[in-house]
């Protein structure tokens, strides 16, 4: 129902017009920075048109059969498209997500499970950098298909940017003749990248951030943080309700402590302790946990730029607002610290994790970087 929605009430207002006086339209473009809600609105949208048992009009009932079958992801009516590990070839118009190999097969039926529970996860396979031609051409193979009476054929290509020129290319031509009785919804946070070709065919839907109320308010319900951890997630997230979440499941306050002890042992010249805290960071090659370590650093920095630019900056205006009095002594004990740079070099470091690059001597060196930059005098 739309109340699984998050926010965005003129995005819902806009579909439900649409439903309402049945001019939904053939493809949909929903775009809008990471987290927002947009494959969840998609879902959401599709169980509607395909719903048995509308409620008051305009809401998907959640219970009949096609509504359940599209939330479990398990309706030949419905298909979600999204990355996938390459192959050597993508030489016939099967799903490839059929040729995958066992454990890169299990574990995007594992991430598929997560993903109809929360409508929210953003789904996270190993080596999944791109969408495949095979998975647009097994979707042109699917819209034609006949479907029963009143029943909509829905296709979601969730981060749609991904796909290569070729995917794309293929996508195009089944958006210039759109079969009837079928809905394509791409959804993208980086819709500058998309060819205005695709754009075009596309009816857009901008989703805006989310209120850090809305996001406060969504987790509490499900009771299993503290208020305070759920605070800082919710100011943390910037308008991302699904970075709130993984926030809060890497242990929010843990890691933001141990950002801040590697700032302080840096500072205080205790290089032991700094390559102590990054191979705790970088154990097991974690990228995720060291990319949310600099992500910690990096907003540490913002804040110090807030004390530094406004002196005594209310505290709505921090993001570590319940720790301003530690960012004033840092700006007092460094007053002439280069914050633009240091911001440019945690950037930097953030991009080398993608490399192949040891994450541990990222940080070290970071740190070795970082120190030439806080400067007392």
């Amino acid at each position: 129902m739309w109340k699984n929605i998050i926010g965005q009430q003129a995005v819902k207002e806009k579909l439900i017009s649409a439903y309402l006086s049945s001019k939904i339209s053939h493809a949909y473009l929903f775009e809008g920075s990471v987290g927002v809600g947009k494959d969840a609105t998609a879902i959401e949208f599709a169980k509607l048109v395909n719903c048995t048992n509308v409620q008051y009009n305009s809401e998907a009932c959640d219970n009949c059969y096609n509504c359940k079958k599209i939330s479990a992801f398990r309706s030949e009516y419905f298909k979600f498209i999204c990355a996938l590990p390459s192959a050597k070839t993508d030489d016939s118009e099967s799903d490839p997500v059929e040729k995958l190999p066992a454990a890169e097969f299990d574990e995007y039926m594992e991430q598929l499970a997560i993903k109809s529970e929360n409508p929210y996860h953003h789904i996270n396979i190993s080596g999944a950098n791109n969408i495949r031609i095979n998975s647009i051409r097994d979707l042109v193979s699917r819209i034609y298909l006949s479907a029963p009476q009143g029943i909509k054929k829905i296709f979601i290509v969730s981060e749609a940017e991904k796909m290569k020129p070729e995917a794309s290319n293929a996508l195009l031509k089944i958006l210039e003749e759109p079969p009837r009785q079928s809905i394509i919804i791409l959804t993208t946070s980086k819709l500058n990248t998309l060819s205005q070709t695709i754009i075009g065919r596309c009816q857009k839907i901008h989703f805006e951030a989310l209120s850090e109320n809305d996001i406060f308010d969504k987790l509490l319900e499900e009771r299993s943080y503290t208020e305070k951890q759920i605070k800082l997630a919710s100011r943390l997230s910037f308008g991302s309700y699904s970075r709130a979440e993984d926030l809060l499941k890497i242990g929010i306050e843990e890691l933001r402590n141990t950002a801040l002890d590697y700032l302080v042992s840096l500072l205080k010249n205790d290089f032991a302790q700094v390559v102590t805290i990054s191979r705790s960071i970088t154990a097991k090659n974690n990228r995720e946990k060291t990319r949310q370590f600099l992500f910690f650093l990096n907003i540490w920095i913002r804040d110090l730029l807030r004390v530094k630019t406004d002196g005594n900056p209310d505290e709505k205006h921090l993001v570590n607002y319940d720790l301003n009095v530690r960012l004033g002594k840092l700006n007092q004990n460094f007053p002439k610290s280069e914050i633009f740079n240091i911001i440019l070099e945690l950037e930097e470091a953030e991009k080398l994790i993608g490399q192949n690059i040891q994450l541990t001597l990222i940080l070290v060196n970071l740190s070795f970087r970082l120190k030439k930059l806080f400067i007392k005098e």
